[in-house]
């Protein structure tokens, strides 16, 4: 800077004016060059802060969606081994000694693995600005789960509202209730579930609701989680 002041000054007291026109242009075109150089520098950090933000939230949404599919699994466990109990009542193929042995069918009406989804990532996600950055997987795992939440929740509710009705209709309407709930046999319950068509309808409503309605709304979310999963690696390069 000495130095082109040195030189501003000889230039005016020479009368040089041509010059120092040209001279004070440059100097103003550097200065420009200088705040666009500081402006990209600033722009270039802060894009690399916010993509490191990003990859922050990415890891949080990787470890939401593991634990999410390891539910989902034992969900989907719980139901592969309760299958073949609805089968044998929807074909009138049990017993009263199955009812005595068998816990299970006791609470088959009453009873659903509850189940909860991580949303701590995608709570972040939604709150990040992602403007300026041309990958489209954000907008992507946004809509995956603002669409399968709401599916899943939708189903999921019928699933309490079947259990809560079947629940309510037992408690005011039998006198087994009592030794249902206390985990005692009754006469009265496994003559009402082999010979009241009443039963046999609750559990097909149960089964329908179950297996055609909630779990393929878990194995739709459980493949598309695992395709998120898989450009997460990428993006992390991994």
């Amino acid at each position: 800077m000495k130095l082109f002041r040195n030189l501003r000054e000889k230039l005016l007291k020479e009368k040089k004016f041509t010059n120092y026109i040209v001279y004070a242009v440059g100097e103003i075109i550097l200065v420009v060059i200088g705040i666009l150089i500081a402006v990209s520098l600033n722009n270039w950090n802060e894009n690399r802060k916010k993509e490191q933000q990003l990859f922050n939230i990415y890891t949080i949404i990787e470890d939401d969606l593991q634990n999410d599919l390891e539910e989902i699994n034992e969900v989907q466990q719980y139901y592969k081994k309760i299958d073949p109990l609805y089968s044998k009542i929807l074909n009138d193929s049990l017993t009263k000694s199955d009812y005595k042995t068998n816990p299970r069918l006791r609470f088959l009406t009453i009873g659903f693995p509850e189940i909860t989804f991580n949303t701590r990532g995608f709570d972040q996600l939604t709150n990040f600005n992602t403007d300026g950055f041309q990958d489209n997987l954000p907008s992507q795992i946004i809509e995956f789960y603002t669409e399968r939440l709401r599916e899943i929740k939708i189903d999921d509710d019928l699933r309490a509202n079947d259990f809560q009705d079947n629940y309510t209709h037992y408690k005011k309407n039998y006198i087994w209730w009592s030794d249902l709930i206390t985990m005692k046999n009754s006469e009265e319950f496994i003559n009402y579930t082999l010979n009241d068509p009443d039963y046999k309808n609750r559990v097909a409503s149960s089964y329908f609701i179950s297996f055609s309605v909630f779990l393929p709304e878990l194995e739709i979310f459980e493949e598309r989680a695992t395709t998120i999963l898989e450009e997460i690696k990428k993006r992390k390069g991994e």
